[in-house]
Parts: C-alpha cells; sequence; structure tokens
C-alpha cells in the first residue's frame, strides 16, 4: 500500500464558524468543497490509470461530552466508539463508517446525510 491519507479537524465554541470554514456557504465554498475539487480534477489527470489506482473515502466523526460518535450511523454505542492505536495503519476509531466517493457531489451527499444525524 502506497499512499495518502488526510485529517481535516475543527474545534471551537457552539458558532464560532467552525462548519462556515469546514463547508462554507453558498457561493462562499469552504475548505472541504476546495480541497475535494482539486483532489477529484488531480484524479482526472491521470495519465497513466495502468500504473496509478486512486481510491478516496469518506468518514465523518464527533468529539463531545469526551465521545466519539460516528456521523453516518443512527445509532452510537454506549461510551461511544473506541480510539486505538493500530501498529500498521496508526490511529484508528474502531466501527467508524467509511463510504468511498469519486466525486465532490457524493461527498457532499455524505456530508449532508451526516449532518441530520
Amino acid at each position: 500500500y502506497e499512499g495518502f491519507n488526510s485529517c481535516l479537524f475543527a474545534y471551537g465554541q457552539t458558532g464560532s464558524g467552525k462548519s462556515y470554514s469546514m463547508v462554507g456557504y453558498g457561493t462562499n465554498k469552504g475548505i472541504v468543497p476546495i480541497t475535494c475539487d482539486e483532489i477529484f480534477k488531480k484524479i482526472e489527470l491521470n495519465d497513466q490509470p495502468d500504473k496509478f489506482q486512486f481510491q478516496v473515502t469518506i468518514q465523518m466523526l464527533e468529539i463531545y461530552n469526551e465521545q466519539v460518535r460516528d456521523l453516518f450511523a443512527k445509532t452510537s454505542p454506549s461510551g461511544g466508539l473506541k480510539v486505538r492505536m493500530n501498529p500498521k495503519s496508526g490511529v484508528e476509531v474502531v466501527g467508524l463508517t467509511e463510504w468511498p466517493v469519486a466525486s465532490y457531489k457524493e461527498i457532499d451527499e455524505r456530508i449532508e446525510t451526516a449532518t441530520k444525524n
């Protein structure tokens, strides 16, 4: 396995602008749509599909009152999800839902689902 992993973390008081910075509003795009648009543009420019393959996935979680919650799940286990150190892949959240996505439109749809949960 070779590749990149990334994490985007927002922290702050309620109403401090985390969602606006991450997702944006109206024509003012946030960090997530701008970055995702660029990632998918780069993937489309792949002129060596036999040599390079791409897989993009999304996970979303919330840490509130020291409990980790999967934003794609309707319910959470008592005490929240567990965060563990995996010797091969690093830090992981056990049981966190992961969705493959092929465009920012799909990411936007998943974010919409997550914010409803």
